[in-house]
């Protein structure tokens, strides 16, 4: 509306000018200097106005920029949200705690970042200009939040998840020691039995086992 208005006014001011212009007379020295002064005057007046359409325009782009990366980044914290919060799976073996720990890992590491930074690039480009939506703030400060709160809750999920690979691992490490001794022990006794070996020909053996006891 004001560059609409100030297009009409400059058309009333060149039509003055070019009238003036036309005028057989001489112009007073008087008609002059209030002509010359108020080109002058005009010039200032549309350099601010233009200044202010591009400050103006540049705002309504950073606005429709950082309402579009907080619907994109909301979006992808629900998704977030959604892994980190499925109900811990307590019988879950090695296997599947090793796989839900890497899906995690590969959702978080294929995120780029540039969306976060340019969130808060644009945030404070706004706060250098002195330009305050109470409304857009307020979803900047709710995305920070949750930004934080549901990367804490990841590193809680690895943790569990990191807690019960190893628990697993050392499952597995006696499992593996048991059957070994098992075995181990499984081979003497075929063998003494084998060629008569019985527990008084090894009797520092048999001192072991009444020691244990």
């Amino acid at each position: 509306r004001l560059q609409t208005e100030l297009t009409l006014k400059e058309h009333t001011l060149r039509t003055l000018i070019d009238r003036n212009r036309q005028d057989g007379t001489q112009p007073s020295l008087e008609l002059t200097q209030y002509l010359d002064t108020l080109v002058s005057n005009w010039s200032g007046l549309q350099k601010k106005v233009d200044s202010k359409i591009s400050l103006y325009s540049e705002l309504h782009k950073l606005h429709d920029e950082l309402k579009e990366l907080l619907y994109q980044e909301n979006a992808w914290l629900d998704a977030l949200q959604n892994r980190i919060f499925t109900p811990v799976n307590h019988n879950a073996d090695a296997q599947e705690a090793s796989e839900e720990l890497d899906t995690i890992e590969r959702f978080i590491k294929a995120h780029p970042k540039v969306n976060y930074e340019r969130i808060f690039e644009i945030s404070d480009r706004l706060q250098t200009i002195k330009v305050s939506i109470p409304t857009i703030n307020s979803q900047v400060s709710q995305f920070q939040l949750r930004w934080d709160q549901l990367h804490e809750d990841v590193l809680k999920r690895v943790h569990t998840l990191n807690a019960q690979l190893s628990d697993y691992q050392q499952l597995g490490k006696q499992i593996v020691d048991m059957v070994e001794w098992m075995n181990h022990t499984d081979t003497i006794l075929n063998s003494r039995l084998r060629d008569d070996v019985y527990a008084s020909d090894v009797p520092s053996e048999a001192d072991v086992r009444t020691t244990n006891q």
